[in-house]
């Protein structure tokens, strides 16, 4: 990354960005200094007051939402406290994890705050996780029968199995090593990541050749989905990285940085505007070369 670049990632401003990227891309320590006096910034923040304020809802989906923000901030369950135990837990019971399509994704936001020594967690995952197909996917999980028919053979739910790949790939990151690993990358790059098997030039899913941020469980874009390939060991010089690389650098400026292409109308934290450079989709971009 050009040192102006890696700059901006690190401004005084964006203290969530910048301590995902001091951690995650310059893989400093959870005891090295920058890293503790930016976690001491972003925990006396307005960002992380608003995520706080939104935790302590009682709505399911605000919880899920600030989970999801402080995964992505970099924070830990240690460095949050007493404030997130119970508010996690209450969410647990309350939903058993099944919250719609968002099941693999709050699994792994919660791998990604230090969850996964809870046995409820880790029971959690050893459980869904050997519910992958034979083609290396994961089914659609709708009881409506006009979309998911136990009666009929499906193929695997693309949106769904992208989630999927994002809690293995933080669990690899985490030093777990699972068995469906293998058959779950080859899922992605025998698809060129993004396609259709039977045409290679037409997306499984649209939003999956965009930078949609903050990711949402239907909606997760090309940056979180070639970094979570690469975690996961795939060769950068090998044709699915690359044609990953080519979608990414679609939305590549001639400075380096990236460009956000969709968003919520009401996004899980503020993350930037649509169609400007974005610190976010140029961290994942810069990750996803590592």
């Amino acid at each position: 990354m050009e040192r102006t670049n890696l700059e901006w990632l690190l401004e005084e401003e964006t203290p969530e960005v910048r301590l995902r990227t001091l951690k995650e891309y310059m893989k400093l320590s959870e005891d090295d200094e920058r890293v503790v006096n930016c976690k001491k910034e972003l925990l006396q923040s307005k960002v992380y007051e608003r995520g706080l304020k939104k935790l302590k809802k009682d709505k399911p989906w605000d919880k899920y939402d600030a989970i999801m923000a402080f995964a992505e901030w970099g924070l830990t369950r240690a460095d949050i406290g007493k404030d997130i135990d119970d508010e996690v837990f209450t969410l647990i019971e309350n939903t058993g994890f099944k919250m719609l399509c968002g099941e693999p994704l709050l699994l792994r936001n919660l791998v990604k705050l230090g969850y996964y020594t809870e046995d409820i967690v880790k029971n959690e995952i050893d459980s869904v996780l050997k519910l992958i197909k034979e083609d290396g996917g994961f089914g659609c999980i709708s009881t409506n029968k006009k979309i998911n028919d136990p009666k009929k053979p499906h193929k695997s739910c693309a949106r769904l199995t992208v989630e999927y790949l994002l809690l293995v790939a933080e669990l690899h990151l985490q030093g777990y090593r699972e068995k469906c690993e293998e058959a779950l990358v080859h899922y992605f790059t025998k698809r060129n990541i993004f396609y259709r098997t039977d045409d290679m030039k037409t997306p499984m899913v649209d939003v999956m050749l965009g930078t949609f941020y903050p990711l949402d469980p239907i909606k997760i874009g090309a940056h979180q989905i070639v970094y979570a390939l690469r975690a996961l060991g795939c060769d950068p010089e090998s044709e699915a990285m690359q044609a990953g690389y080519k979608v990414l650098d679609q939305h590549r400026l001639e400075n380096g940085r990236y460009v956000l292409t969709a968003s919520k109308s009401v996004p899980a934290f503020k993350a930037g505007n649509v169609g400007e450079e974005n610190k976010w989709i140029t961290l994942y971009a810069y990750m996803a070369r590592e």
